[in-house]
């Protein structure tokens, strides 16, 4: 790990790049809602103490009324109405990187990311500016660490993708449902330890099942994710092959040996094989379907608890126990279909499940086709680029705020650690996925970052998912009544040890004795 700190004394703490799309002008709104509930490491009355954001795009017009929006229309009254005004354009290099060097931190929400956002990431790595975005392409971010881990290893820049809906419901339940079993395994071990008169408790536990179970209500999809579907549509061979390598890569573009990365890339494989099909969830209790985003969440979760990066940061630095944990099985991430569960007359689900898949079976074939079409036309997917361009389609407008704001987000995950424990972790968000939950994620794994940054503690040179850079400090947020207002919940439901005996009250008393 690097040694090199990112100057504290930059213009802005942090930018929010393509700010006057769908998801960024959300995002812009949380920050400007929420900024008060990050705070800095030394608190000072002065003007160096205050939270200094900006707006960035290439639109001076669209971000002046952006910046009018969000002064008027906040939730909560606020003596800082101080918001930047950048403009930069992504294929300008000097914009980038003029950009890049006057801040901490840079959001970007600039899809789609293989076409526009290779310049903000490299000018973040290229400068020691830490950086996060809420892409989902899996295939762009192997890219990017193959291209850019040793550079953001000299300069100190902590590079994190994925930090909207795609990945970190799954990603973050994934982490506490680890910490929970991990924790339950220092308490087992000290026991038999005490009991032996023997201090040597290391050792490596492993995930023997692992399954997310998602319920969306409602929500709009963002434009950047739609021409982001269109644009990857003549690279579909492409696009499989680097889901499947991103998660043997390791956490920064590091190789482990060549068997170890076979034998991730097999699991990851078998989990996409696997989420293709309908499942029956005894976890859930019903019929479950693939989880729309679960193409790019398998490989992020199979990378993310690899074994190169089992420990946390806290471990790695002498605070965390002396377990690490990985995964070691196929993980299912599925989404809920509705009527399923404790309905009978669906047959749990099994009605919906099957004619669902009646609609596939007649449909992959036609898509099949057009989709070999397009590997051999790629002019098809500009013409249909255009096509949707020309709608002046808007997932994030004044009219349907209502929508976005009453849709919700509940995920459960289900875990099973190789001692026999298993643990049950739940996450409730108001808004819906693609624009509300996610700008609220992306927000607050930027405050996470910046919060270990005050304190020197966040890992400098890394490149990952939010688990793997902020994972614990994001719990904290997450689980903060006071920092979420009630649009978010994070909490275990329970822990059941190999004995069947119920210790999620051990593991609460525990935790809060920890963060006290």
């Amino acid at each position: 790990m690097t040694n090199k700190i990112i100057s504290t004394n930059r213009e802005w703490d942090l930018v929010i790049y393509g700010a006057t799309g769908d998801a960024g002008s959300a995002i812009a709104m949380y920050v400007a809602n929420n900024f008060d509930t990050y705070e800095k490491k030394n608190k000072k009355n002065d003007s160096t103490s205050r939270f200094r954001w900006a707006i960035a795009g290439r639109n001076e017009r669209k971000l002046l009324q952006l910046r009018s929006r969000i002064i008027v229309g906040r939730l909560k009254p606020s003596s800082n109405d101080e918001i930047g005004i950048i403009i930069a354009d992504s294929s300008s290099i000097d914009d980038m990187s003029n950009m890049a060097k006057s801040t901490r931190l840079v959001i970007s929400a600039v899809g789609p990311y293989t076409t526009l956002g290779e310049s903000i990431y490299s000018a973040c790595a290229m400068n020691g500016t830490h950086y996060v975005d809420i892409t989902g392409e899996v295939d762009w971010v192997y890219s990017m660490r193959e291209k850019y881990s040793k550079k953001a290893k000299e300069t100190g820049s902590t590079l994190c993708s994925f930090a909207g809906y795609d990945c970190v419901p799954c990603d973050i339940t994934m982490h506490l449902a680890r910490s929970v079993l991990l924790a339950s395994s220092a308490s087992s071990s000290s026991h038999t330890a005490n009991q032996k008169d023997d201090a040597s408790t290391t050792s490596t536990i492993h995930f023997t099942s692992a399954e997310t179970v998602t319920q969306v209500n409602g929500g709009a999809m963002p434009k950047g994710t739609i021409r982001t579907m269109i644009s990857k549509l003549p690279e579909g061979a492409a696009f499989l092959k680097k889901l499947i390598r991103y998660a043997g890569g390791g956490s920064s573009g590091g190789s482990d040996s060549g068997g170890n990365t076979r034998g991730k890339c097999s699991k990851t494989t078998r989990s996409l094989i696997q989420w293709l099909l309908p499942r029956w969830s005894s976890e859930f209790g019903a019929f479950t379907l693939p989880h729309f985003m679960g193409w790019c969440n398998i490989p992020v979760i199979h990378n993310s608890y690899c074994s190169s990066v089992a420990k946390t940061t806290e471990e790695e630095e002498g605070g965390g126990d002396s377990n690490s944990m990985i995964i070691d099985c196929i993980y299912h991430d599925r989404v809920a279909v509705p009527f399923s569960q404790g309905c009978f007359g669906t047959g749990y689900g099994l009605l919906q499940t099957l004619i669902v898949y009646t609609i596939l079976l007649i449909g992959t074939p036609l898509f099949l086709c057009f989709q070999i079409f397009v590997a051999f036309v790629p002019s098809t997917a500009v013409i249909l680029l255009k096509l949707f361009d020309s709608l002046q389609y808007s997932g994030n407008t004044q009219q349907n705020q209502k929508q976005l704001e009453d849709s919700t987000v509940e995920v459960y995950t289900y875990a099973t650690s190789s001692e026999g424990t298993k643990a049950v972790v739940h996450m409730f968000v108001n808004g819906d996925p693609g624009i509300k939950c996610t700008a609220m994620l992306a927000a607050e794994t930027s405050f996470s970052m910046l919060s270990l940054e005050d304190k020197n503690k966040l890992p400098k040179g890394r490149i990952g998912s939010p688990s793997m850079i902020v994972g614990d400090e994001l719990v904290k947020r997450l689980q903060n009544e006071e920092t979420m207002s009630g649009c978010c919940t994070l909490s275990v439901i329970s822990v059941v040890d190999n004995k069947n005996q119920n210790t999620t009250k051990d593991y609460i008393e525990s935790s809060s004795k920890k963060d006290s």
